[in-house]
């Protein structure tokens, strides 16, 4: 990859992104939740466990009534997600409610054959994968392609090490871990690139966002065996 001549198209791009102005993000609800409620009565009490990609999420919600196949989306702070219990008979059960900002809460209501309830959900304490090692990464910004290698180490909430850019040589970079939350920064052709993403529970994989010059890409990466 040019950088020199990559990067010019990409300050060039982001006058027009500018201009129709920035999608807003979707907050990530991935991870482990513990949800009570109650609706006229019945008490609801499960554990459940979410997946997010983009907008949308998918996962599984355990209860007294067995395991449900649960669906659901988030547009800013709202999330809304639904599944199918069995009581006697099924009921489809719709919930909607506000994530908190520091994204560990959910409060809202219950929709279920035609009365409401309410619920609250917590998410469960993470135990962070261990982001230490060597990794491949690809990514895309505004159509230029980013693969490259990088060797980290971890203490504590600190991340430091090496990437190297096809095409561009090493760069030093730096970072910070916050359960599975991974942020990091270096530099290619003298722009400072950073990158923004969540790991997955088995700290095998990662992915999310770059930003450069104004502009966003995206990028995942996997942790070398």
């Amino acid at each position: 990859m040019n950088y020199n001549r990559a990067m010019q198209k990409i300050l060039l791009a982001a006058l027009a992104t500018c201009a129709l102005g920035m999608p807003a993000f979707a907050a990530d609800i991935s991870g482990s939740w513990t949800l009570t409620g109650d609706v006229v009565g019945n008490a609801i009490s499960m554990k459940c466990a979410f997946t997010q990609k983009g907008a949308t999420f998918s996962g599984t919600c355990t209860g007294g009534d067995g395991a449900a196949q649960t669906t659901g989306s988030v547009a800013d702070n709202k999330v809304t997600f639904q599944h199918t219990v069995t009581r006697g008979q099924a009921y489809d059960l719709t919930y909607t409610g506000t994530l908190d900002a520091a994204g560990t809460a959910i409060s809202g209501d219950i929709a279920v054959a035609g009365v409401s309830g309410t619920f609250s959900a917590t998410k469960d304490a993470l135990t962070a994968p261990d982001v230490a090692g060597n990794w491949t990464f690809t990514g895309d910004i505004v159509g230029n392609p980013v693969n490259m290698k990088c060797a980290f180490k971890r203490d504590g909430d600190k991340l430091t090490g090496t990437c190297a850019y096809s095409g561009a040589g090493e760069s030093p970079t730096t970072g910070s871990v916050a359960g599975n939350k991974i942020t990091f920064q270096n530099q290619a052709q003298s722009y400072d690139l950073v990158y923004s993403g969540a790991m997955d529970a088995a700290g095998t994989s990662l992915s999310g966002e770059i930003a450069v010059s104004g502009v966003t890409g995206t990028f995942s990466g996997t942790k070398d065996k």
